[in-house]
């Protein structure tokens, strides 16, 4: 029941995202950004996991940048067909000359050994996903990897979803599994 229930939810999140003006995620994307670096644990984190955008998710490009400058050491997903762990990007020169996935986001290959792999040491993780409540519920893309991610993290480690709001949905009303883990903080662009 809530699997399907899930599915149908996802495809409604994906019909309106697709639905998007690039301007309207623009705009968004540079109003959560700005949430975000004003964070009180963004200015404390030595060290972030975040995600690299995909075109319907909000940028974080700006968000990686500005790590790269406030010397914060910055850790980006590598996916596996079963697995994901965090592996360290030194600059945004580093992370764009990684090759492109199916997903068309760049990752560290898996022949690449000679990066850092975060091992419980994130200060700050900041989530993607295609809907949040703000009860801390989140809906991903249906293959579990940040949900199994962050069941494996420490408690120190503080976790932030980030969202347009198409992505917000009313009333807690994203189906929950008893494997699925809830987020601290969802930054959301108010109205204009």
């Amino acid at each position: 029941m809530v699997h399907s229930a899930k599915q149908v939810l996802r495809q409604q999140l994906r019909q309106v995202l697709k639905l998007m003006t690039n301007e309207d995620r623009v705009c968004q994307s540079n109003h959560i950004t700005n949430l975000l670096l004003h964070h009180p644990k963004y200015l404390a984190a030595k060290s972030i996991s975040i995600f690299v955008h995909m075109n319907t998710e909000v940028s974080t490009r700006d968000i990686i940048q500005h790590a790269f400058i406030t010397h914060k050491h910055v850790f980006i997903p590598r996916y596996t067909p079963t697995s994901m762990d965090m592996v360290r990007v030194y600059s945004l020169d580093d992370l764009d000359s990684l090759p492109m996935t199916k997903w068309h986001i760049r990752q560290p290959s898996l022949e690449d050994t000679n990066r850092e792999i975060a091992e419980n040491n994130i200060d700050l993780v900041i989530v993607p996903g295609l809907g949040f409540s703000l009860d801390g519920s989140r809906l991903g893309h249906g293959k579990g990897y940040y949900d199994r991610y962050l069941e494996s993290l420490s408690q120190h480690s503080y976790t932030i979803g980030l969202a347009y709001r198409q992505q917000l949905v009313e009333n807690n009303e994203i189906p929950m599994n008893p494997t699925d883990v809830r987020i601290q903080e969802i930054l959301v662009a108010q109205k204009n």
